[in-house]
């Protein structure tokens, strides 16, 4: 708490805005991961607090800490927001790629991550219907520099995403009555395209992706709807995988979720439930490997949340 205080004080000295409305946030979890393998059973914890100041105008900042044991807590996650743009530095990283701006249709190889632990400056100004942004490590270091942007021009809808020597842009607009996309990108030799339709079909919206990665032709579709107040989102591949993602609500307040694949590793299921008063349970079981982790914590865990 301390530092916390100490570093308010300074950001709030440093910006020579004074700052009226102080508020606090935050959040904490208990979780139980049963036994896999080789690994025992074992409980975990975790916690952060976030103080946010404003000063009724155009300036705010925010503070997030972790909460925890000294050796183990992660450093100050740091945001200072000004008429012009939006600062953000996080000594531990985690930071998005302003490169994942870029928007590559399914199949393509894309750019950037949306958490990046070695990403740690951020910083984003929006320029009428543009927003840029950049990010790096600490030592704003080239090798670790990327650019991101988009907006609309001319009735057409843009990402761009660059990096290194490589680099992503796509176009979007209304057609057949649904939206067309076009992607194109420069990714160490390779020179990759795609293209992706979705239209509305009978209360169902059907999309078609077509891509040209590495030099091979590949293809995906989805059709996504709703069932009885479920939503369901059916897909398949050149690959000959098949995807089922339902999202539906359960009596009582609990919301189930599945996400099924017949690939190897890439399956995950959970049941949650509000609590209410900020607290939420969660049930899940996952068995996506651990490069391609998506909603929920590997094996099965059971997982009590509270914000504030």
């Amino acid at each position: 708490m301390k530092k916390l205080l100490l570093t308010t004080t300074a950001l709030a000295g440093m910006t020579g805005v004074a700052f009226a409305d102080v508020s606090f946030s935050g959040g904490a979890h208990i979780n139980y991961k049963t036994a896999t393998g080789s690994a025992d059973a074992a409980f975990s914890s975790d916690s952060n607090l976030t103080a946010t100041m404003s000063n009724g105008g155009a300036y705010s900042a925010s503070v997030g800490i972790g909460v925890g044991e000294a050796a183990n807590a992660p450093g100050a996650a740091v945001t200072v927001t000004t008429p012009m743009a939006t600062i953000t530095v996080a000594e531990g990283g985690d930071l998005a790629d302003a490169s994942s701006t870029y928007a590559e249709v399914s199949g393509m190889t894309g750019m950037g991550s949306t958490e990046n632990e070695d990403t740690d400056v951020s910083i984003s100004a929006s320029l009428g219907d543009i927003s840029a942004s950049f990010s790096s490590d600490l030592t704003m270091s080239s090798a670790s520099a990327s650019f991101g942007a988009s907006g609309s021009l001319g009735g057409l809808a843009f990402t761009f995403g660059s990096e290194n020597e490589d680099m992503g842009i796509s176009l979007s607009g209304a057609a057949l009555g649904g939206t067309i996309k076009v992607a194109m990108e420069e990714i160490g030799t390779a020179s990759n395209s795609g293209v992706s339709i979705a239209i509305p079909v009978s209360g169902s919206t059907l999309t078609l992706n077509a891509d040209d990665t590495s030099g091979e032709d590949g293809w995906s579709a989805s059709v996504a709807t709703t069932v009885n107040g479920a939503s369901v989102t059916v897909g398949t591949n050149d690959a000959g995988t098949t995807t089922v993602d339902v999202s539906a609500p359960i009596a009582g307040g609990a919301t189930f979720v599945a996400d099924y694949s017949t690939a190897a590793d890439s399956s995950e299921y959970g049941v949650s439930y509000d609590l209410g008063g900020g607290a939420t349970f969660l049930l899940s079981h996952s068995e996506f490997a651990a490069s391609k982790t998506d909603d929920y914590a590997l094996g099965t865990n059971m997982k009590l949340s509270f914000a504030f």
